[in-house]
């Protein structure tokens, strides 16, 4: 038998004979059971929710689903963060006998960290996946991120659409859905699975830094269940949120067919039909249409919106900017196009 044989068969038997593993797995595969084989970019990092997600889709491939690419941005942060690639790219290649693609990132920040270096990741992934012709990235956010992201959201003051927090079939990205298997997984299950296949998983220090929001939440959710308040009561108010936001989504798509026209790359809203809309229903479909002609994953914050519009009811201006827009205001429309930055 050759070596790449029989590790295959070793990797093959870890999964078949762990009933924890398999469990996992079938939840994975509920979840990307698509109609017809894809080509899926696999986002990696190192940690163990990545290489979780590396091991599920490789055992995946051996059931003869899906073909996966296994893709890491280096954004060249950390002193080490190159050696670190490198690290990742051997293991993935040890044990699961799969290429590791490395990005490197060349643009330098200086503040917003976490929200920058997460932009230029998805731009650098959603291109790779144009390249390759993939129509789907996978990400390995799971159960824990969703709690977090929710408490965010929350302390933000986000309404039905913010709270309803991370979906798992994300398609604002037109070329290339987001994917999210494992939102129903926790992390400690993970954890598990990655020491199991690989033996060992990089931890990111951010993930600790009290710098950022995220993780002084995170550090915050680890108490909560001490205090009675359950993590699986809080997912269970996610996907009642959820529900709901569907059902004023559908809503607000049968207003918009009223109020909105899109023409050349300008989008024209009804200003006395908008009007008349309660102040919920404006932020939505203002951020919605903002997010949409900015190719951005998220609307702006509620509070920048809330400020527009109140600017629209008073129609105290001519033309303002809004998350890498412009707005421009008359007696009859509202018109909106992409922002262009001067060189």
């Amino acid at each position: 038998m050759s070596k790449k044989n029989s590790s295959a068969k070793k990797f093959k038997k870890k999964f078949q004979e762990n009933s924890r593993i398999l469990n996992v797995y079938n939840v994975f595969k509920k979840n990307i059971s698509f109609s017809k084989k894809n080509l899926i970019v696999v986002a990696v990092s190192g940690g163990a929710d990545s290489l979780a997600l590396s091991a599920l889709t490789k055992f995946n491939q051996y059931n003869g689903n899906n073909k996966y690419f296994y893709v890491l941005i280096d954004h060249g942060y950390r002193k080490n963060s190159a050696i670190e690639a490198l690290k990742v790219r051997k293991m993935i290649k040890t044990k699961i006998n799969e290429n590791l693609i490395i990005i490197k990132n060349k643009q330098k920040f200086k503040s917003n960290l976490q929200k920058n270096f997460r932009e230029i990741r998805y731009r650098n992934l959603f291109n790779f996946c144009i390249k390759k012709k993939a129509k789907i990235l996978m990400t390995a956010h799971h159960f824990n991120d969703q709690i977090e992201t929710f408490l965010i959201r929350l302390a933000r003051g986000s309404g039905v659409q913010g709270l309803s927090s991370m979906q798992m079939i994300n398609k604002s990205n037109k070329k290339v859905k987001l994917v999210r298997p494992l939102l129903e997984i926790k992390k400690n299950e993970l954890k598990f699975i990655a020491k199991k296949i690989f033996n060992n998983y990089l931890k990111d220090p951010s993930n600790t830094s009290k710098k950022f929001l995220r993780s002084n939440i995170r550090s915050l959710t680890s108490k909560l269940e001490r205090y009675g308040i359950s993590h699986d009561q809080i997912f269970r108010s996610i996907k009642n949120i959820n529900a709901t936001n569907n059902l004023v989504n559908q809503y607000i798509n049968d207003l918009m067919k009223k109020t909105v026209f899109r023409k050349r790359g300008f989008i024209f809203i009804k200003h006395k039909t908008f009007l008349s809309y309660n102040t919920e229903i404006k932020r939505i479909i203002m951020g919605r249409l903002i997010r949409d002609l900015s190719k951005k994953d998220y609307p702006p914050k509620s509070k920048k919106i809330s400020f527009v519009i109140k600017k629209i009811e008073k129609k105290s201006f001519n033309k303002l900017t809004l998350g890498g827009c412009v707005l421009k205001l008359n007696d009859s429309q509202i018109t909106i196009q992409k922002e262009v930055k001067k060189t």
